[in-house]
């Protein structure tokens, strides 16, 4: 996979218009910012990081999450989202002209991860939820293995949830918190891909998945690794951080906040696949070639179509890839986590 497959090159001018416009839209709005506690463990214990595009970001010492703080407020959240020209935007242009690259590289592989972490703990295919839901494509690809009982997506945007209606599964359009408390139905399987990272709440959310989820059942959460290789080294400058993402958290602190919430931790990793090249590119972009530790110049750059998918490999297998995946499961009634 290379990034451009799935964020075509010459779409990037367009959206970096809409972005700029979604910057000045909360920047705009900067009264509604509000002070929290570290997402992860509750501290109030942090120290500043660095500052990109009006938004500050502190380290928790306590648990070695980063974030957003002050933050935008739920319902200048809400707001945003409403109005938010890149997501029209990728709507419009990036989604339809990356949909095939994009099924087949992300969405085929994310659907056989989950198969496969299911069968690992021998969770049945009965009622299978995800949250936040797009497009459609993991519960459209899920549908089409005709594995489940039941598959339910939540997508509180209008648009998008006319989109998922139109694939011929059952659609919430509503914030997971709302549903959980209205519904007795509860799950096998709940999966939320590139979703806690966006929330104002973390917390809150996790505490609604635990309530959904039958004793015994499984939570997938995908996300941003704050701790991962190119956040490390192009700080702001990372792709990863943007003004939409308020939380990174690390494979050490997300299982503090399922913990928190009565979930046990089973598995973490990080099967990242662009890390190398975004920092490839990035410090090249910035000209910082010779600012670099030998051995990462030798990988990058000097051997760069030698080492680095072998460097690309040791960077996922060593948890220190800045995608990660977590899944937990709620414990049996009766047992404690």
């Amino acid at each position: 996979m290379k990034e451009d497959d799935i964020r075509p090159s010459r779409l990037q001018a367009g959206q970096r218009v809409a972005l700029l416009h979604d910057i000045a839209f909360l920047l705009a709005r900067n009264e509604e910012f509000v002070q929290c506690a570290c997402p992860a463990c509750g501290s109030e214990r942090a120290r500043p990081r660095f500052e990109k595009n009006g938004f500050r970001y502190v380290d928790c010492l306590d648990c070695t999450s980063f974030y957003v703080n002050p933050r935008p407020g739920e319902r200048l959240l809400a707001d945003f989202y409403r109005q938010s020209e890149n997501y029209a935007y990728w709507a419009r242009h990036i989604y339809p002209a990356s949909a095939e690259a994009r099924h087949q590289s992300v969405i085929v592989p994310r659907v056989e991860r989950v198969l496969e972490l299911c069968q690992r703990i021998g969770l049945p295919c009965g009622d299978l939820l995800e949250v936040g839901a797009g497009y459609g494509s993991f519960c459209r690809e899920m549908q089409q293995r005709g594995l489940w009982q039941r598959i339910v997506g939540i997508e509180p945007t209008p648009d998008l949830a006319a989109i998922c209606r139109e694939q011929g599964f059952e659609v919430v359009e509503q914030p997971v918190e709302v549903y959980a408390a209205a519904t007795a139905q509860r799950f096998d399987l709940i999966a939320a891909f590139e979703v806690i990272e966006h929330l104002f709440d973390p917390g809150q959310v996790v505490a609604s998945l635990s309530a959904l989820l039958r004793p015994g059942g499984a939570l997938i959460l995908t996300c941003p690794n704050g701790a991962g290789f190119d956040v490390q080294q192009l700080g702001p400058e990372s792709p990863c951080v943007d003004h939409e993402h308020l939380n990174y958290f690390n494979t050490r602190s997300l299982p503090l906040l399922l913990q928190r919430h009565g979930l046990e931790t089973l598995a973490w990793f990080t099967p990242g696949k662009l890390d190398a090249e975004l920092v490839r590119k990035g410090v090249k972009a910035q000209g910082r070639e010779a600012e670099l530790d030998p051995f990462l110049q030798e990988v990058l750059f000097n051997r760069w179509d030698e080492l680095g998918p072998a460097f690309q490999r040791f960077l996922a297998e060593s948890g220190m890839s800045s995608h990660m995946w977590v899944m937990a499961r709620k414990p049996e009634e009766g047992t404690r986590v």
